[in-house]
């Protein structure tokens, strides 16, 4: 099977933003945004690696993607199954998944019910992780759009495999909480100044990182001044 151009141009870009040393954040906003397309239920993406021998989530689309994977990885469910068998994990229906009472549980409370993960493998073939991804419809990855989610898989396994992998650390796994809570802060000042000053998403965020790079700063100090300028804001 094939990728259409619209999903090997997307994969080309993936690769170009990993070939730039673009941060994980940024690659995994764009993983999610083919993955929405290619399947419009789907409200989230992450990424586990295996990092000494234990699959750790290393990014992800929101808090409540990342709380699913963490009750995964108390209770078990289908992102460990998939990095530990080496297998393609598909759960057609949350409230009738018999496996994992705790994965489906936590699911349904965050509106999803349908998953698939699967693994991805580095350069010496071997699973060096799985991508997640969960929809808010049932049986959202069944038929054909399984088939183009796994060709997205395949695809991906290339580009983790010809990828710089520094950061499959412990450090990084353990610095996600604190990177979702900048990258949250940082989406709340886009929007704030989207009606400030009317620009588009697109706009606000370039005019913020610029600023960050030319007084040479984070984007999340950027972000908590712009808040700190709200007067609701708790920071101000």
């Amino acid at each position: 099977m094939e990728a259409i151009p619209e999903v090997r141009a997307e994969l080309d870009r993936l690769t170009s933003m990993l070939e730039e040393d673009q941060d994980l954040g940024s690659y995994l906003d764009a993983v999610a945004t083919l993955a929405q397309a290619l399947v419009p239920s789907c409200i989230g993406v992450s990424i586990t690696l295996v990092v000494d021998g234990e699959p750790y989530t290393m990014t992800a689309t929101g808090p409540e993607t990342v709380q699913i994977d963490v009750v995964q990885n108390v209770d078990g469910g289908p992102c460990i199954e998939a990095v530990h068998e080496n297998v393609q994990v598909t759960v057609d229906d949350v409230l009738d998944e018999d496996r994992w009472h705790g994965f489906a549980q936590a699911a349904a409370a965050r509106g999803v019910r349908s998953s698939l993960s699967f693994p991805i493998r580095d350069i010496e073939n071997q699973v060096a992780g799985g991508i997640n991804l969960y929809a808010s419809d049932p049986g959202a990855f069944s038929g054909a759009a399984r088939h183009v989610v796994t060709l997205l898989g395949g695809e991906l396994s290339e580009v983790v495999a010809n990828a710089d992998l520094s950061f499959r650390t412990l450090l990084y796994a353990r610095e996600l909480p604190d990177r979702l809570e900048a990258r949250d802060r940082f989406d709340t000042a886009v929007g704030l100044m989207m009606g400030r000053r009317h620009w588009d998403a697109e706009q606000a965020r370039a005019r913020l990182t610029d600023a960050a790079e030319r007084v040479g700063v984070d984007r999340d100090t950027v972000a908590a001044i712009v808040l700190s300028l709200e007067p609701d804001s708790p920071d101000a």
